[in-house]
């Protein structure tokens, strides 16, 4: 299967003329920032979807809440092997911002996969 390339934020990109598509492991990558950044509520057919990443902005770092929000989220998207843990770390860097890793198992393929990212 594959999607139209976006990430939040961004502009659609184009290719070859058309809009570009991902799959596989990138589809999955930006699948779960989506949803990471979705605050919860926002999508009315799924009230339960998202973690609201960027609503946190500006709070209190409290990494094993943040944590538990993102690997809850993690496990419930379809490119992810919910079977194996997957693992977050969550950390205030000095500069301000808060940095989360995420190691997960992609479904289709079984390989480890990993997605770093700054809020």
């Amino acid at each position: 299967m594959s999607a139209i390339s976006h990430l939040c934020g961004g502009d659609l990109l184009l290719e070859n003329g058309g809009l570009q598509v991902i799959s596989g492991a990138d589809e999955t990558r930006q699948r779960l920032l989506r949803r990471l950044l979705t605050n919860p509520g926002d999508y009315i057919w799924q009230p339960e979807y998202g973690v609201g990443l960027q609503s946190m902005v500006g709070e209190v770092v409290v990494p094993a809440v943040m944590q538990a929000g993102i690997r809850g989220q993690v496990l419930k998207d379809p490119g992810v092997d919910s079977g194996h843990s997957v693992d977050v770390t969550v950390s205030a860097a000095d500069n301000g911002l808060c940095l989360c890793h995420i190691s997960y198992v992609d479904a289709d393929t079984g390989q480890q996969q990993t997605l770093d990212f700054s809020a």
